[in-house]
């Protein structure tokens, strides 16, 4: 009688052991914080203008650690009131807002002879928007969802067109 075929055993696939996980390290940003941000009083001011809180919440933390101060406003009208109380360096004005759209808020700024210098960039999900913001007033636009480095690179560079060199 032959004997009976041996049957090996499927292979067996073990774990490999488990190493301790390392923490990874941040990458740093090469964006520069703006001059004076050393000193409160000097550091650039931004208003954020932006329905949406966790957006605007989004915004303002950055910003800050990056030496901005920062104002905020839920919508177009709280945009213009502050605009006119603070006279901030920068205005990022999102375009749809409650009470007072974000392009109707520009043309209101844009009437204050004191807010006509000021930079104001639309933030918009919209595409095809960049002619009306424009005419509105705008004088940039920063489509969304926001690519972080090259936004904050260009916070830069309108906040320091906005201060006088000392």
């Amino acid at each position: 009688m032959p004997a009976a075929p041996v049957q090996q055993d499927a292979p067996v696939h073990r774990a490999a052991p488990e190493r301790p996980r390392q923490a990874r390290v941040p990458r740093l940003s090469p964006v520069r914080a703006p001059v004076g941000s050393e000193q409160p009083d000097a550091r650039p001011v931004v208003l954020v203008a932006e329905d949406h809180e966790d957006s605007r919440d989004a915004l303002r933390t950055l910003l800050d650690a990056f030496g901005y101060r920062v104002l905020e406003a839920g919508n177009g009208r709280e945009a213009v009131e502050l605009a006119v109380r603070e006279r901030p360096d920068l205005i990022l004005m999102d375009m749809m807002m409650p009470q007072v759209d974000g392009l109707q808020a520009t043309r209101e700024i844009r009437t204050h002879a004191e807010l006509g210098e000021v930079t104001i960039v639309a933030l918009t999900a919209m595409d095809g928007a960049r002619a009306d913001v424009l005419a509105a007033g705008c004088n940039d636009l920063v489509i969304k969802p926001i690519d972080v480095r090259p936004f904050l690179d260009r916070v830069r560079a309108w906040t320091a067109s906005a201060r006088p060199a000392e």
